[in-house]
């Protein structure tokens, strides 16, 4: 079979791997499709060297259809399946306290562990949720970053007739959008790319580009009081630096993205509207399921969000495409073509 490895900074290479041999309790997937997201591009520059060895498979927004399935499974041969990509103990303190996504063992499959860029990957089949057959191939790949958003939208516990500010336009900070506004909340977003912000706005969402002060918007938006909730997607230092400010009194601020190094944040704000101020990081099943019904239902539409699709072989290329900004937003690879 056909797998791409990591062979270090900035190099994919795709070879012949062998068929995985499913061990017990683990199901065969033919992979169809795998997403790149910024944790695959934060690999390939090289950054999490430290957690992806020489010569691993990535991939961890993974779609595909099950060939081997174990007995009492809970999948079968046919099915097509989303790959939850964790793995975790279970016996640790996160574990017990229901946030076995925050297991302090914890390793992703596609990061720490092999992952979807491969034809066939053997999956415990605990970490499979089945998708209906009228959800597209292409937008059961987007489950899982639909996943993070319903998750970090569920954390924020964001409400009918919130005003929800959302900094960065990228998959994830439309996903959020786009969820919360489903929920009810009137919902901006901060972006930069101006291919992102006309297709923010075809989806209706009032955007907030590189020309207008985000601080003065929040101010003309909510009257002077402040956002319900504002979400930090980008990993801007600016960013971060202004989602405390734009903030009500007794607002959230959800902090979606990885700051690689410690950035100055306004704490004053903080303190002085006492905000609430989290982290969000992956996602519990209630989050999947919640993603699968939005996608299969059309409740979020997906498919504006694929700019692209490309073979297994030119893994490297898409990754300097996504890397490189400008009019992309989620590029796919196509296992089948």
């Amino acid at each position: 079979m056909r797998a791409s490895f990591y062979q270090g900074s900035r190099t994919f290479t795709t070879g012949s791997a062998p068929r995985p041999v499913p061990q017990a309790g683990e199901a065969l997937v033919r992979v169809e499709r795998v997403g790149i997201c910024g944790t695959d591009l934060h690999i390939y520059q090289g950054h999490l060297d430290h957690r992806v060895p020489r010569g691993g498979v990535i991939g961890h927004e993974t779609f595909g259809e099950v060939v081997e399935a174990p007995a009492g499974g809970g999948v079968a041969a046919g099915d097509r399946v989303v790959v939850e990509p964790l793995w975790f103990c279970g016996a640790c303190r996160a574990c017990r306290m229901g946030a076995s996504y925050l297991c302090y063992g914890l390793k992703v499959l596609g990061v720490d562990l092999p992952g979807g860029m491969q034809e066939y990957w053997a999956v415990p089949a605990a970490r499979l949720l089945k998708v209906p057959p009228t959800l597209a191939d292409d937008h059961a790949a987007l489950v899982e970053p639909l996943a993070v958003a319903t998750h970090d939208v569920r954390r924020a516990q964001v409400q009918a007739g919130d005003r929800v500010l959302v900094f960065g336009g990228g998959p994830i900070g439309a996903l959020i959008a786009l969820v919360a506004r489903q929920r009810g909340a009137e919902v901006a977003v901060a972006e930069v790319n101006p291919f992102r912000v006309a297709l923010l706005e075809s989806f209706g969402l009032t955007t907030v580009g590189p020309d207008i002060d985000v601080s003065r918007f929040t101010a003309d938006w909510t009257g002077g009081e402040g956002v319900d909730v504002a979400f930090e997607v980008t990993g801007n230092p600016a960013a971060a630096r202004a989602v405390t400010d734009v903030v009500r009194v007794w607002g959230t601020v959800s902090i979606v993205a990885i700051h690689a190094e410690p950035i100055p944040v306004n704490l004053y704000a903080l303190f002085a509207r006492e905000l609430n101020v989290h982290g969000a990081r992956l996602y519990a099943r209630e989050d999947w399921e919640e993603a699968i019904r939005l996608a299969a239902s059309g409740a979020i539409p997906l498919a504006p969000l694929v700019s692209r699709k490309i073979r297994l072989e030119e893994l490297q290329q898409g990754m300097e495409q996504a890397l490189a900004g400008g009019p992309v937003m989620k590029v796919l690879v196509d296992l089948t073509a």
